[in-house]
């Protein structure tokens, strides 16, 4: 994984379908060398799922994390199963840990009274003794109305495969290449869907590790702190998932090894800003639809009645 590979994978994670000169220019490589990569990130399984999915703020939607310790004594990869079977909860790795079992869970929910719900659901869970949960600081942005139903009948068809050529789109729909271009470039300028690349951040040799850190207000913002781990860590950082309504996060990092993966986190810990930190290795995953995934497929399931 180098500086090339990460702008890419972000690229795709905010829209799957952007050409590849349009990468080649992000990365200053050729269009062929870009789509060698990306076909090397899919063989590799780091770009996995390509999906359409509404941006959250559209369905009043926000975001949530949770560790979920266990007493070790389930079976991961079905404890992983079972908590995908709650429509709140999009992505689950299993982390690495001395005793016990543990795992870091991301999903949706709209409303306190989901939140609770799937906090429930997690604590109910057999084998489950302790759960932090938390609500993530996420974007917000103005909705803007309906679909048309041009824009339904392309979404409809593209949600089987999101990275559907213009002219396969134009085929199935009965709508001419032109008006389908079109169609795009208003779904696209609208912003009330995405079209998501996944990526599995453990995948391959690669190791993913998250830092679950609390700063001193009083020293450093958010803003500050999450711009200082960009400049620090350029390609091993990630992702921040900080909280609405404290001074804490889990930082996402990709390293190469977990010497790489000590150095900063000891680095971290070392600052004058940050209060504590805890790491944790992930080593498998498993995803599943986010709510903004669901809610946006029920719209469309209704595309032949309208």
């Amino acid at each position: 994984m180098d500086a090339i590979d990460r702008t890419i994978i972000l690229a795709v994670y905010e829209n799957c379908r952007i050409s590849y000169e349009a990468l080649a220019q992000k990365v200053k490589l050729t269009p062929n060398a870009v789509k060698n990569r990306v076909h090397n990130l899919i063989a590799k399984g780091v770009l996995t799922h390509f999906l359409i999915v509404f941006n959250p703020s559209e369905i009043d939607a926000e975001s949530f994390q949770a560790i979920v310790l266990t007493d070790g004594s389930e079976d991961p990869s079905k404890f992983v199963s079972t908590l995908g079977l709650s429509p709140m909860i999009g992505h689950a790795n299993t982390l690495a840990t001395v005793q016990g079992g543990a795992y870091l869970v991301w999903g949706e929910f709209i409303g306190t009274e989901m939140l609770h719900e799937v906090s429930t659901f997690l604590r109910n869970l057999d084998k489950v003794h302790d759960v932090d949960l938390y609500v993530v600081l996420s974007p917000k942005r103005e909705q803007k109305g309906e679909f048309s139903k041009l824009h339904l009948r392309v979404l409809n068809v593209l949600r089987s495969n999101p990275l559907m050529q213009t002219s396969e789109i134009a085929q199935l729909t009965g709508i001419s290449a032109k008006t389908v271009r079109r169609a795009l470039k208003e779904i696209a300028a609208d912003g009330k869907v995405s079209f998501r690349g996944r990526a599995d951040l453990a995948a391959g040799s690669l190791v993913n590790i998250h830092i679950r850190m609390e700063w001193d207000e009083k020293i450093i913002s958010l803003e500050k702190l999450v711009k200082w781990l960009n400049k620090k860590y350029p390609v091993a950082f990630w992702f921040p998932f900080p909280s609405v309504t404290e001074p804490m996060m889990i930082a996402e990092f990709v390293v190469e090894d977990l010497k790489e993966a000590e150095r900063i986190s000891s680095e971290i810990r070392a600052t004058d800003y940050v209060k504590s930190s805890t790491t944790m290795v992930a080593f498998s995953s498993g995803k599943f639809s986010y709510l903004s995934e669901i809610k946006l497929s029920e719209i469309l399931d209704k595309v032949d009645e309208i």
